[in-house]
């Protein structure tokens, strides 16, 4: 997937749901503050872990995941869900 497919599909998308280094996570487009990502809650996080963004390029831009911007894991990024 390229930077710009992904930006595509938030950007077109309702719910959309990935892996991304054995973490799980949940992007929506439709919240009040903005395109909400957060890692789904398990036994091993159970903290709420999340951010808002303006726009899809900034959430890929800014969002990280480990501390790797989400740009530089676009090859380890498995989307499981969306609509």
């Amino acid at each position: 997937m390229t930077k710009n497919e992904l930006i595509d599909l938030i950007e077109n998308s309702g719910d959309i749901m990935f892996d991304c280094l054995d973490k799980h996570y949940s992007v929506f487009t439709w919240t009040e503050d903005g395109i909400f990502i957060g890692e789904q809650i398990t036994e091993e996080q159970p903290e709420d872990i999340h951010e808002y963004f303006d726009t899809a390029e900034e959430l890929v831009n800014n969002f990280k995941v480990n501390g790797i911007h989400l740009y530089d894991l676009l090859d380890k990024i498995k989307i499981t869900e969306y609509s």
